[in-house]
């Protein structure tokens, strides 16, 4: 995907198990606004140009109706490019702000309390979009707006959520039967030592 490519220069995605970006519906209803404006751009350009026609007009509304045509690009740019980045050991939310300008956020799934989905709006009803929010420790929050199907992205987050917590858990219980394997190999050689010592004084060569 063109998204993809394009955060990979700014985001480690070697290990992403799933990228979240924005519902469909708004880029849809963000072109929708631009071909109203262009639309009616173009029919004052005509009621003008019929009532005084002047060759100024056509470079006039041209530069206004390209103006507005790079605004939407760089309007879906700004929102196509927002995500959460899903991986093994964190999640990263990933918030393009301008042409240049991005902010992350970036941080591991032992450190999420609660992950809910919410419908503010009628319109998001409507839409049939919704907010996810993600809850951190001291009630710290990072809400990611306009999502499609929010219970299927939020099971795939509590599922790598488990999945890391699961690992972890793994990865202490392992620590710690080494670490009991290391202290008995200690004990049975300083018993090996107290034997060899307590021999040596009962039987003196």
């Amino acid at each position: 995907m063109l998204r993809n490519v394009l955060i990979k220069k700014y985001v480690d995605t070697k290990d992403t198990q799933r990228i979240i970006g924005h519902s469909s519906v708004v880029y849809i209803k963000k072109a929708i606004i631009t071909i109203v404006l262009l639309f009616l751009l173009y029919v004052i350009f005509a009621v003008l140009n019929q009532s005084s026609p002047a060759e100024y007009w056509k470079w006039i509304f041209w530069c206004a109706g390209l103006a507005l045509f790079i605004k939407w690009v760089i309007d879906f740019l700004n929102l196509y490019l927002d995500c959460l980045i899903l991986s093994k050991d964190n999640i990263t939310f990933f918030l393009w702000e301008w042409l240049l300008e991005y902010k992350t956020e970036i941080f591991s799934w032992n450190k999420i309390n609660t992950i809910s989905w919410n419908q503010i709006w009628f319109r998001d009803k409507l839409f049939w979009k919704w907010d996810i929010l993600i809850k951190l420790e001291f009630d710290t929050e990072f809400p990611f707006n306009d999502v499609a199907h929010p219970k299927k992205q939020v099971r795939k987050l509590m599922m790598l959520k488990e999945e890391f917590l699961s690992r972890q858990k793994q990865q202490v219980e392992k620590d710690l039967s080494e670490d009991n394997d290391r202290f008995n190999v200690l004990v049975e050689a300083m018993s090996e030592v107290v034997k060899e010592y307590l021999d040596q004084k009962t039987y003196p060569h």
